[in-house]
């Protein structure tokens, strides 16, 4: 006899027999409300986005997810939190060591090729990264740090890996809802539906900040709102594979959503040289865009595990015996 999925720690529990709506609605308009009541103050003081409070009143509100499944397991579904989010380690240290790594390379992947194929098809650029590694020199030249240019690349690079690490604290918060424990509870939608689904619920609840102008800057923000949508598909797609691999932990995952907030910027950065940034295009050129979402899929495609795919889909009721990753 199979024993009780929860004393499978290097698999993640089965899903249910059919999408439990209560609780993901629950969970959905708990999460949203915290991300609106953290977004709010932006709508009204002066710069918006640029307000110097901002990236941190956003990174707290990306704890929003991970709350709201505390409160729908505890007071709702009253299962055990650690199991419902895979947040479980015993037997799945040899994965988690594999896909951390994997998982930060994949995505800086992504944001590298992003950028490169932007320059390829014809904005301007320079894929040697010499006009990025000279002007950053000179910048921290003017701010009183002289150092030679391998100095200062290193010191740049060092702080994007502290500032990835950091971040990943955040970027958890999002992953223990989104991958954690939304993921497994759509899976009865069937793989495609689940992903379309699960995806939908995301994008939408950056609603409170993509109004206001945080991803596609100057972009209308109902075109930005789409694209939006379109993203997080593949990248629903991408981070639930990693999920998967993983054994249902959402941190190889988080790693994955840090990489990408941290290094989408210095990966445009680095190829940058003067008319890039007024010639490239937010909808083409990023990861955000449809460079990016096509390099996002292929990568989702290649990492989800074939097995996977058959725990997608209404359950049998009775013992369930989760696919071998």
């Amino acid at each position: 006899m199979s024993p009780h999925p929860a004393h499978r720690p290097a698999e993640m529990l089965p899903p249910p027999h059919s999408v439990p709506w209560k609780p993901v609605l629950i969970f959905a308009a708990i999460a949203y409300a915290l991300l609106a009541l953290s977004a709010a103050p932006f709508w009204f003081l002066p710069g918006g986005i640029t307000h110097p409070l901002y990236s941190w009143v956003l990174s707290a509100g990306m704890f929003a997810p991970a709350i709201a499944t505390v409160i729908v397991v505890k007071l709702v579904t009253r299962g055990s939190w650690r199991d419902e989010v895979g947040l479980r380690f015993r037997g799945r240290w040899k994965r988690l060591a594999l896909w951390i790594p994997l998982a930060v390379l994949v995505m800086l992947a992504i944001n590298a090729a992003s950028a490169v194929i932007m320059v390829l098809r014809g904005v301007p650029g320079d894929l040697t990264g010499s006009t990025w590694a000279h002007a950053t020199t000179i910048a921290m030249a003017d701010a009183g740090a002289e150092m030679p240019v391998p100095v200062a690349v290193t010191v740049v690079l060092a702080v994007t890996a502290v500032n990835l690490l950091v971040s990943v604290i955040p970027a958890l918060g999002e992953e223990i809802g989104w991958r954690g424990w939304l993921w497994r509870q759509l899976k009865p939608l069937g793989f495609t539906g689940a992903i379309v689904v699960g995806a939908l619920i995301w994008s939408l609840w950056h609603l409170p900040i993509t109004l206001i102008g945080h991803n596609y800057p100057g972009a209308p923000r109902p075109l930005a709102i789409g694209m939006f949508i379109i993203a997080c598909v593949a990248l629903h797609f991408l981070f639930g594979a990693i999920t998967e691999r993983a054994g249902g932990n959402p941190l190889p995952a988080a790693f994955a959503h840090s990489t990408l907030n941290s290094t989408v910027g210095l990966a445009v950065s680095i190829v940058a040289t003067q008319g890039t940034l007024e010639q490239m295009n937010w909808f083409i050129d990023t990861p955000l865009g449809v460079i990016g979402i096509a390099l996002t899929v292929f990568a989702a495609y290649l990492i989800m595990p074939r097995g996977a795919r058959g725990t997608f889909g209404p359950q049998q009721h009775g013992p369930q015996t989760p696919d071998v990753l």
